[in-house]
């Protein structure tokens, strides 16, 4: 699953570290846009400020913090500019620091997807996010791969059809499906809205091909004379 996500995020000019630095990551850090990349972030939405106005953010920025005045100043600037008053009150968390994972992936939403790609391969990569990311991807495939085996191999004991490599293999990608449609609608949404900017049509075949490849090992694992002994008789 990870590797065709770093694949289809690379080559869509998406950072090919962002789906372990910003997707995975971010089921335990709030992950946003440095200030640094505030400006060019303002310039992909197309907002552009006056010198006098850019030169004092720019300021803050190189300071570290904008301030709260700042910020209260820039909303009717940007209302003026006829920004959705939604946007306007999204740049205000980000620019206060009090954004969340679910404020940067709405004003994510808004971009066009060559911007949203940008803004996606500019986030600094950090070596803390990717191993925290690698770790909760295989934790989670390792969880997912031994409930596909007890599902699978309790459904195959009940019902002789699925004893065949072609039904365990089908099964397993039926169960991809399902925990697609699952993650997709009724927990991501919650647990990690980051993860609604991802290229949902490859994220849907990854967990096609992860169903697939468990189907697969079960279907040659149960092929085995030292694993069917261990299995209730009728397996």
């Amino acid at each position: 699953m990870i590797l065709l996500m770093i694949i289809v995020m690379g080559a869509s000019g998406m950072g090919y570290a962002t789906p372990l630095n910003i997707g995975m990551a971010a089921f335990v850090y709030t992950i946003v846009p440095p200030l640094p990349m505030f400006p060019s972030l303002m310039s992909m939405m197309g907002i552009n400020l006056p010198s006098s106005v850019m030169s004092q953010l720019d300021g803050a920025i190189h300071a570290g913090h904008i301030p709260a005045a700042m910020v209260a100043k820039l909303a009717p600037m940007l209302m003026s500019m006829h920004l959705p008053a939604s946007r306007v009150a999204l740049l205000g968390q980000l620019m206060s620091g009090k954004a969340t994972n679910a404020t940067v992936a709405q004003l994510m939403k808004q971009l066009p997807a060559s911007s949203r790609n940008a803004v996606m391969a500019s986030m600094p990569v950090s070596a803390g996010n990717v191993v925290v990311g690698s770790i909760l991807h295989f934790a989670f495939a390792a969880f997912l791969g031994v409930a596909f085996f007890a599902i699978i191999v309790g459904a195959a004991y009940m019902v002789p059809a699925l004893r065949s490599s072609t039904a365990l293999v089908a099964a397993g990608v039926i169960g991809g499906a399902v925990v697609y449609v699952v993650n997709r609608w009724a927990i991501l949404p919650h647990a990690n809205p980051m993860m609604a900017l991802v290229p949902q049509l490859a994220f849907f075949l990854a967990h096609l091909l992860f169903g697939a490849v468990v189907g697969l090992i079960l279907a040659v694992t149960l092929r085995r004379t030292s694993v069917r002994r261990l299995l209730p008789a009728g397996m």
